[in-house]
């Protein structure tokens, strides 16, 4: 029980010292980690003691005692050294009987706010880690993606056609897994001059960069890629000891992230891979004794693989798509010749059909489907007089119609095969390959609605 006249405390002191500063009961509370309720207590302790009833009393009394001191405005404070105002003689003539204070003498008033400093503090630090964070975000994506800083790329037009070149791949590359997603074209695998590649490329349409995303886990080559719920799929293929391989993988763009998925029921390189209807099919290809007439669907919500109707013919570096509800292979290689041949599958009832056939042979060409169109691009051609007539053009395939029509290419394209085909939007992107015996680095634009307008007809009076 405390009594009048007894010496504060060391706690009393510390207590005494935070009311003279303006705390309130709850931030001495919080500073001392004691309760809100054991202040109120050392402060009626304090006020016993003073023989005063308010805190201005207490504070009054404190200063007479010689228990607290002020330090003058202005002067420095925390760790320097300081010099405290002495007390007034009035203030003093009732000064505390001997040994009423603590031993070590009074105990300084820092006039400052450490609770608004404090806080200062943790805000500029704050601040200060995220500008640090921006910093190391941004160059750890430059560094991670590769994207080129320059300014951006102007395309240009091939002499009197629809193609355009644009910024090049930055290496030269061959292989047929070209896939876009949004905005962005994916090429994935293939070969470059080091031989089967892991590199996935990805190019930007907008801003006309590319940059590099994680690489696949399993080099590959001769292989097809298709896109299927914001994944890229990448199935079997050979690898760099040419051994071929029934693994299958896939790509997420938004995770720049691969993961493995059930493999094919047999090791296989250039089959072709369509997505359609939330399903991924693979078709012909080749294994060590030749080319395949397999044709394999893949269901994601169970990942596995069943086989379908087989093709009519084995085929190897086959290309097609997908449109108005049947599959189109067509081309590609029965281990000898090129093939003009076209197979179109029905899902709905597990069936083949002949459709028209190109108008070349071709094999190892590229395939997009646009405008309910199937454009073909570039693939291996016969010698011979039609060869030598026709040299160097794609084929478009309007399937309701069923005719084949010629797609111009630059004439600086002739003998191309291998090169990665997929569209944006309605613009056609062609990517690397072979040119002859050399890999092209060449990234290719096609606008089939270049130079097009259509206006709807007017109504007749009899229609009306």
């Amino acid at each position: 029980m405390a009594e009048r006249g007894e010496a504060l405390s060391e706690r009393e002191i510390e207590v005494l010292q935070r009311v003279a500063v303006g705390e309130s009961n709850k931030v001495i509370a919080d500073e001392l980690s004691i309760s809100p309720f054991t202040v109120k207590t050392h402060l009626r302790n304090i006020y016993t003691k003073l023989d005063v009833s308010t805190r201005t009393e207490a504070m009054n009394v404190a200063l007479q005692q010689g228990l607290l001191t002020v330090w003058a405005p202005g002067e420095a404070y925390e760790d320097e050294p300081r010099e405290p105002v002495a007390a007034s003689a009035s203030s003093m003539s009732t000064g505390s009987p001997p040994g009423n204070g603590p031993a070590s003498g009074p105990v300084p008033v820092q006039r400052q706010q450490p609770h608004r400093w404090r806080a200062v503090s943790v805000a500029l630090l704050a601040l200060l880690l995220l500008v640090v964070a921006i910093f190391i975000y941004v160059q750890w994506r430059e560094r991670a993606t590769g994207a080129q800083a320059e300014s951006l790329y102007e395309e240009q037009s091939i002499g009197d056609t629809r193609w355009l070149t644009s910024r090049p791949i930055p290496e030269a590359q061959a292989g047929r897994a070209a896939e876009a997603v949004g905005l962005d074209v994916y090429v994935l695998g293939g070969e470059t001059e080091e031989g089967v590649s892991a590199e996935v490329r990805v190019f930007d349409t907008g801003q006309r960069t590319w940059r590099r995303a994680a690489s696949k886990p399993t080099p590959v080559g001769e292989v097809t890629a298709a896109e299927l719920f914001g994944e890229i799929y990448v199935p079997g293929g050979r690898l760099a000891d040419g051994t071929l391989t029934d693994i299958v993988e896939a790509y997420s763009p938004s995770q720049n992230a691969w993961r493995r998925l059930a493999p094919l029921p047999q090791p296989l390189a250039g089959g072709l891979t369509i997505a359609d209807s939330g399903f991924l099919y693979v078709f012909g290809g080749r294994n060590d004794d030749g080319p395949l007439d397999a044709a394999y669907v893949y269901d994601p919500s169970a990942d596995s693989w069943r086989p379908v109707a087989p093709l009519p013919e084995p085929r190897t570096g086959a290309t097609g798509g997908a449109l108005t509800g049947r599959l189109y292979v067509v081309g590609g290689s029965d281990g000898n010749t090129s093939q003009r041949t076209c197979f179109a599958y029905a899902p709905a009832r597990d069936e083949w059909a002949d459709c028209p056939e190109m108008l070349l042979p071709r094999a190892g060409a590229g395939a997009t489907v646009l405008l309910n169109k199937l454009y073909v691009i570039g693939g291996t051609e016969p010698a011979g007089s039609q060869a030598a007539s026709l040299e160097g053009h794609g084929e478009v395939l309007d399937p309701n119609s069923g005719i084949w029509t010629v797609l111009n290419l630059p004439p600086e394209l002739d003998q191309w095969t291998e090169p990665g085909v997929t569209h944006v939007e309605t613009r056609i992107y062609a990517l690397g390959g072979r040119r002859g015996e050399q890999l092209s680095d060449a990234t290719l634009i096609y606008l089939p609605l270049a130079f097009q307008t259509y206006i709807p007809a007017a109504p007749s009076d009899a229609e009306e």
